[in-house]
């Protein structure tokens, strides 16, 4: 039902405007002004959408790029280097020593079996490197992981550093295949690589 109750003043030459562009379309000037106040609706709402959506992708960004920053602070940016990857080991070792007594584990297997399941549920992590780890950790006068092997697992879809995200993630019973590459209260892969078993002191007060 139409309703007549817009009360409005329109400037005359306005007016004149409006009732000449009506008579060139063979429309009544309520038809011209109704579709004239819908069209400019239409744009206003179309405009705040537009608005609304622009803004949630600026926000999007903005938490990718605060990610991705924390992130980077966790990675290993650089290829490891054999003294890096001695440093790694010996890190490696400290912290499951070190974790073997600290949570209680009845016998060094039964906290191998739980460390283990936080790492190799990462793709790029396979059998041989869980032998090569295992060995590492179990074999005295064993073969470390070399930096080709620790540089091969930097290639993951969801997590370039395993060991280190496993080890956290062991450390404080957190899910499993998450990445904690960004926990900033572990030491970063870059001076895990730096400082090797003397963060050890640091994080145990040995």
């Amino acid at each position: 039902m139409l309703r007549t109750q817009l009360n409005i003043n329109i400037n005359p030459d306005l007016l004149l405007k409006l009732k000449s562009e009506a008579s060139k379309q063979r429309r009544t000037l309520t038809e011209l002004v109704s579709d004239a106040i819908t069209n400019q609706l239409n744009n206003t709402i179309s405009e705040r959408t537009l608005e609304a959506r622009l803004f949630a992708v600026e926000q999007k960004i903005s938490s990718l790029e605060k990610c991705c920053s924390q992130v980077s602070s966790g990675q290993k940016i650089t290829p490891f280097t054999i003294s890096e990857a001695e440093n790694c080991n010996a890190f490696i070792k400290g912290v499951f020593l070190e974790e073997t007594k600290r949570q209680q584990y009845n016998s060094s297997i039964d906290a191998w079996n739980d460390l283990i399941g936080h790492i190799e549920c990462f793709d790029q992590w396979n059998d041989i490197i869980t032998l090569r780890l295992k060995e590492a950790l179990f074999i005295k006068g064993g073969d470390d992981l070399t930096c080709d092997e620790m540089n091969s697992l930097t290639k993951g879809k969801i997590c370039p550093c395993p060991i280190r995200t496993g080890l956290i993630n062991w450390i404080n019973n957190q899910p499993k295949g998450k990445c904690s590459c960004a926990n900033e209260y572990f030491p970063s892969q870059q001076t895990i690589c730096d400082e090797g078993e003397k963060l050890l002191e640091q994080l145990y007060a040995l």
